[in-house]
């Protein structure tokens, strides 16, 4: 019976040594230092290659479809041929294509302010200034200017001439736009964005 009560004392002291030794969850410790970063895996396969694709189409070559140019002319320049009743010039405008002539617009402006072309009042030709009409007509490659009198039916002489500078501007038959008025240099200088 000592044997039982000593197994049985030693079993009950075990026991309790046990529930009295149990753990108790505590904090979370603090995250340890990051390991070393590990070695580069190997390269993976290359892919199929793809289809070429199919060529686009070729454009139509380009052409500026607005030019803006400025010229000028020195009284000097102007003659005054005998089958011609005026004054005339002309200027080469390389930019006045055979298409241009036939469906494009080709517009001149002038004026006698040579010095202050930011400040430019541009006045579209063909106007009058009450004594002297100004005109012009155009071809490949050329504008040509005339100055007649209005007073009388006189004809000019080379003393009608001035320095005058001119602004021709060339639109492409694709560029035209309807709805506002070619006449006025501002409102073209807009709709086409030119620059002075």
């Amino acid at each position: 019976m000592f044997t039982l009560k000593k197994t049985f004392s030693t079993l009950s002291i075990a026991v309790l040594f046990l529930v009295a030794c149990a753990p108790e969850d505590g904090d979370t410790g603090p995250a340890g230092p990051v390991g070393p970063e590990g070695a580069i895996g190997p390269a993976g396969q290359d892919g199929v290659i793809g289809r070429d694709g199919t060529d686009g189409r070729n454009g139509q070559d380009g052409a500026a479809s607005v030019v803006s140019s400025t010229y000028f002319l020195a009284a000097s320049s102007w003659t005054n041929p005998t089958t011609v009743n005026g004054i005339v010039n002309s200027i080469n405008v390389p930019a006045i294509a055979g298409n241009i002539v036939s469906n494009g617009i080709v517009m001149l402006f002038q004026t006698d302010d040579n010095s202050a072309p930011a400040a430019t009042v541009w006045t579209a030709v063909p106007y009058t200034d009450g004594v002297f009409s100004y005109v012009f007509s155009y071809g490949p490659g050329v504008v040509n200017l005339k100055i007649t009198v209005t007073v009388n039916g006189s004809v000019p002489t080379l003393g009608a001439a001035s320095d005058h500078t001119y602004k021709v501007v060339v639109i492409t038959p694709g560029a035209k736009i309807d709805g506002f008025d070619y006449g006025d240099y501002d409102e073209v200088k807009m709709v086409y964005g030119l620059k002075d």
